[in-house]
């Protein structure tokens, strides 16, 4: 698990420096991909009046702060979330985006706002040669489900519609990265015939930047709620308040690269862009334990993430920062596990101990010994049986 998250991230020093190498500024894309590019941000609504978010066509070399803080490389070493489909109900969904092409489905091919595509871009982007971004399950496939206007306006219903999509074409993930501030009898129903699919649904716990109040559907029951963190480990925005439910699960929501209409990278922030972390991680542990139930990932997650000092659920950070590689190396601890360990049900496999030079020194010595003492054997006994076990002559 990131060791960093309990040491409290000891990079704040460096936080600067690792803005400029990733190249996550805000601002306007070039033409040439560069190590350190001007790109610009993603929104999650426009107005149509003055067009869809223009395409981007820069691209960033290096490997984004996020994908080195999750560890993404090093969970990619144990699988890909090949044969996984996760549904994103957003905006929609590029088609058209190399790091997407061939792996999208679904009603929300025309993508205005470009939010669609950022989320699906940070589940299931491809690895691209001289390309440092990659999704956090880049051989999942998407359905993307358009549940907003051609400018990013929602509601309840709309949203409850597209989960009920998303969970009819089989999706074992779903991803609602859009939010509302109030549920609907819909959208409960959604969510919990959902659950009773055996799926996985990942929400932020908060929309927009709204951060003082809970976001549907991840305040309803059965939801991975998700918050954000920033580069320096805690809670994005500074300042941030409690809500009266703390998340599941905190993910980097601060500056984070993906890509967005055209193909090109953009950066966006808050939950609605955290909440794509944990539904990569779902379909990692999804493909790589099919047999697990939503409910088992979900709970696999939690007790793999990075937890905060103290009690948790963190009123902040929840469980902790998710773990995508612990998620995938975690193994069941047997059933007699006390009550106090109750909230981590699953453990990261030892590695074997090795053998330290005192224990090492000593099996080499017994060795000898033991050689020593065969050869003599072998010298005392014929001579001894031919005089028939008397004493000689010490002469």
């Amino acid at each position: 698990m990131r060791a960093a998250w309990r040491r409290g991230f000891a990079m704040v020093s460096g936080c600067t420096a690792v803005l400029v190498a990733v190249g996550v500024v805000a601002g306007s894309p070039v033409a040439a991909a560069s190590d350190t590019p001007v790109l610009p941000r993603i929104p999650e609504q426009v107005d149509t009046a003055d067009g869809c978010t223009p395409a981007g066509r820069q691209e960033v070399r290096r490997t984004p702060w996020a994908q080195q803080l999750l560890g993404v490389r090093e969970a990619q070493r144990l699988g890909l979330g090949g044969g996984v489909t996760v549904g994103v109900v957003d905006t929609g969904v590029d088609t058209g985006a190399a790091a997407l092409k061939g792996r999208v489905s679904g009603d929300g091919a025309k993508d205005c706002v470009g939010h669609g595509t950022f989320a699906a871009g940070l589940v299931a982007g491809a690895r691209r040669d001289g390309v440092g971004f990659v999704g956090v399950a880049p051989q999942a496939r998407v359905f993307g489900v358009r549940v907003t206007t051609a400018g990013g306006v929602t509601d309840a219903d709309a949203v409850a519609d597209g989960i009920d999509k998303a969970v009819r074409h089989g999706c074992e993930v779903v991803l609602v990265s859009v939010a509302y501030g109030k549920p609907s009898a819909r959208m409960k129903a959604a969510v919990a015939g959902a659950v009773r699919r055996d799926v996985v649904v990942v929400a932020p716990v908060s929309g927009g930047r709204q951060y003082s109040a809970p976001a549907y559907p991840g305040a309803l029951p059965g939801v991975v709620s998700v918050g954000s963190v920033g580069v320096d480990g805690a809670p994005y925005p500074s300042g941030r308040k409690a809500l009266a439910a703390p998340p599941d699960l905190v993910a980097p929501g601060d500056r984070v690269m993906s890509v967005g209409p055209g193909g090109g990278h953009f950066t966006g922030d808050g939950d609605t862009v955290a909440a794509a972390f944990v539904a990569g991680a779902a379909a990692l542990v999804r493909a790589h334990d099919p047999d697990l139930t939503a409910t088992a990932v979900a709970d696999r997650l939690r007790a793999t993430a990075a937890h905060p000092a103290g009690a948790v659920p963190d009123p902040l950070a929840g469980y902790g920062l998710t773990d995508p590689a612990a998620a995938l190396s975690g193994v069941p601890v047997p059933a007699a596990v006390p009550a106090a360990r109750a909230t981590t049900p699953y453990r990261v496999p030892s590695r074997p101990a090795s053998l330290s030079p005192g224990p090492a020194w000593a099996v080499a010595a017994l060795a000898g010994l033991t050689a020593l003492l065969a050869a003599a054997l072998a010298t005392i006994v014929p001579r001894g049986r031919a005089r028939d076990w008397q004493p000689g002559n010490r002469t």
